[in-house]
């Protein structure tokens, strides 16, 4: 077994330590398996709002409005708080990317997916969100099309949130690309590189009057399976977004 194997099986010793044992399957119903790509639309050019004004505004919200957020909403809100930055050079020659959230080592060390229910100007299913190196280029990868309300009760502790909630985001912790570089213990910063996610998520979410809530009460194997993730990946956060309450 190579020294990442090795290193991936402990982590995974670990997570089935901090986890209930799998007893059972994620409920797909009202979901299908599909392929396909939807191309996001360009995200807003700039966000007009003080860093004061969002730091003092800002909330978890737990119930949302009926109307979804609409794609561009979407678009920019993964544009500006996961998305990329700028590009530096480093001592090698090499250049290398580097995203709005900060990560140890500079690393894209989060995935993210988007669980969308039906209703909205996106169509109804759970997607994985890909970004390009032009940071006006977003689209997303289908897993499932359909309906994700029953998956997402099957997953989550609190399972209302799944009725409320029109999208909900995933983030997702990927070892294949930090233990290159890292040892074991990046497990633990992977971590703090979801919490610095989410609060950006946090703050660009209020900045476009939009709300949301961070979410760890969930099951991670049901939510392995809804995502299908390798052995390198798990879930570490779930974002509930929607629009603000009236």
């Amino acid at each position: 077994m190579s020294d990442t194997a090795d290193v991936i099986s402990r982590i995974q010793r670990i997570q089935d330590l901090l986890n209930d044992p799998p007893n059972r399957e994620v409920v797909l119903d009202g979901l299908s398996a599909a392929t396909g790509r939807i191309a996001l639309p360009r995200a807003r050019p700039d966000i007009p709002v003080g860093l004061g004004q969002v730091l003092a505004a800002r909330r978890s919200h737990y119930r949302f409005h009926a109307d979804p957020p609409d794609a561009r909403e979407l678009s920019s809100l993964l544009r500006w708080a996961l998305g990329p930055q700028r590009t530096v050079r480093l001592p090698t020659g090499a250049e290398h990317r580097m995203w709005m959230a900060p990560s140890a080592g500079g690393l894209p060390s989060l995935a993210v997916y988007v669980a969308v229910r039906p209703g909205g100007d996106l169509p109804g299913g759970v997607f994985r969100h890909e970004a390009d190196d032009d940071p006006d280029v977003q689209h997303l990868e289908t897993l499932w099309s359909g309906d994700p309300t029953a998956a997402l009760r099957s997953v989550l502790a609190q399972p209302d949130f799944a009725e409320r909630t029109p999208i909900t985001l995933l983030l997702v912790a990927r070892l294949d690309i930090t233990l290159v570089k890292y040892p074991i213990r990046h497990y633990r910063t992977l971590h703090v590189d979801s919490g610095i996610a989410v609060q950006n998520l946090y703050l660009v979410a209020t900045a476009l009057d939009l709300a949301g809530c961070a979410v760890t009460g969930f099951d991670d194997h049901l939510t392995t399976q809804l995502l299908r993730l390798p052995d390198t990946m798990f879930p570490t956060a779930l974002f509930p977004l929607g629009r603000r309450p009236a």
